[in-house]
């Protein structure tokens, strides 16, 4: 795509505001603020300070393991891990490798996939921290990177690096920005 004049300097001028969290174009809409909500260290921090002493706490591990880490209103599950290997924790913390994490509809039909090399998770507060390679898969779209933050409760997943997105969400035409 070749852009000159007006239109490349209006099309940089919109990557821009979407590269700097989209503050101008974003206010007061909601579905712009949804996908420019932002997830400071200070939430994933805590997981990513715990890692390192529950790897090591990984003394007697459960070899594929299958557990559910939540569920809708109405009971019925809405994720469950899978794990080559995992250690139950102090705290409610679960520490895995070969991680699988399938979410379900409300009805128990599939509803997306979640792999990571290796997985901390918190059941209480049902965040996650991931290191590793990490990929993500719901309704046609395909995340994929190294290291994550992911909650259950707030509906979010951050890659932490190297990040690649694949969806079919957003319209080739992006010279009409």
């Amino acid at each position: 795509m070749r852009l000159f004049g007006k239109q490349a300097r209006g099309a940089l001028a919109a990557a821009g505001l979407l590269l700097c969290g989209g503050a101008a174009c974003g206010a007061g809409d909601p579905e712009a603020d949804r996908w420019f909500m932002r997830h400071t260290e200070a939430l994933w921090r805590p997981l990513a300070e715990q890692w390192a002493a529950s790897k090591a706490a990984m003394t007697s591990p459960v070899e594929n393991l299958t557990l559910p880490l939540d569920y809708y209103s109405s009971g019925r599950i809405r994720a469950v891990l899978r794990a080559r290997k995992a250690q139950l924790l102090s705290d409610g913390l679960v520490f895995s490798e070969g991680v699988r994490v399938d979410m379900l509809t409300e009805d128990g039909q599939p509803d997306g996939r979640m792999t990571a090399e290796a997985c901390l998770f918190d059941r209480k507060t049902k965040q996650g921290y991931c290191e590793g390679a990490v990929s993500m898969e719901k309704g046609g779209d395909r995340l994929k990177g190294r290291g994550m933050y992911f909650s259950f409760e707030q509906q979010f997943i951050k890659i932490l690096a190297e990040c690649e997105i694949r969806t079919h969400r957003m319209q080739m035409n992006f010279g009409r920005l």
